[in-house]
């Protein structure tokens, strides 16, 4: 996605310089065409098919359609944050539109914050909450009651916590590497790749983002069904861990991004 965008003036100072054009350029190339709405119909269908067979079929598949929800939420929209954040700064960098930006009235960090914020929006409305609303609906007509929804909504914002992190850590990585091989393939070993580290590791599942979607079976719930379930997860320190990270990874984007040269 570009910021080519025609700029206005503004009067921002400091780190903000810029940012309200920027932030108008990213938000434009996901409500201002087709998109958003392609993306949230992907990730409806996706989300919800997947777990209509289970919960339609018996009433007593409940949940084994919550645990489904939670993988299914997280796991595949995955896929696509990975590969639309990969061309966000390097495919910039190859155009020379980041140099052309940068040669504005325009902050370094206010170009990372921009594409931060608006692609945690349109991640936020066509991953999580849409394919969570219609999800919602399905597992409560299909259930014996209806799910409390504050419980669900915070479901869904470990969910979006959970696509955050390669959100950030996919932007982080198109600062630090200049060839998509390294941006694509270290989140996306990552994603598919945790299970067997958490095999090797036990101690990872507390620090990375798995548990919050996966849990074990016959013995745990993942942290989204214990939310929705409104009971407390066996532990909240892949919460915490995974919220840390999203921090350090915009960090360590900001501060690098910084110090390049275009």
């Amino acid at each position: 996605m570009t910021t080519n965008s025609t700029f206005q003036l503004v009067n921002e100072r400091g780190w903000r310089r810029g940012l309200r054009n920027l932030l108008r350029a990213e938000m434009g190339n996901w409500w201002q065409t087709s998109s958003w709405w392609v993306q949230a119909l992907i990730w409806v269908g996706v989300v919800n098919l997947g777990i209509a067979s289970v919960i339609w079929g018996s009433a007593n598949q409940a949940p084994e359609g919550l645990a489904l929800y939670a993988l299914f939420s997280c796991l595949f929209p995955t896929i696509a944050i990975i590969i639309i954040l990969q061309d966000a700064v390097i495919g910039e960098k190859e155009s020379g539109t980041a140099a052309w930006v940068l040669s504005k009235p325009v902050s370094r960090t206010a170009f990372v914050v921009a594409k931060l914020i608006a692609h945690s929006a349109g991640v936020l409305v066509t991953m999580t909450l849409l394919p969570g609303a219609v999800a919602y609906l399905q597992m409560s007509l299909a259930g014996d009651a209806w799910l409390n929804p504050l419980n669900f909504a915070a479901g869904m914002g470990i969910i979006w916590l959970y696509q955050l992190f390669f959100l950030t850590l996919t932007l982080m990585l198109g600062v630090l590497f200049d060839q998509r091989a390294a941006v694509i393939g270290i989140p996306l070993a990552l994603a598919f790749g945790t299970q067997l580290l958490i095999s090797a590791v036990p101690a990872l599942q507390f620090v990375l983002p798995w548990r919050l979607a996966v849990g074990v079976e016959n013995e745990m719930p993942s942290v989204i069904e214990s939310v929705i379930l409104g009971s407390a997860p066996s532990s909240w320190l892949p919460v915490a861990a995974v919220a840390g990270f999203v921090v350090v990874f915009t960090a360590v984007a900001i501060h690098r991004f910084r110090q390049q040269e275009f």
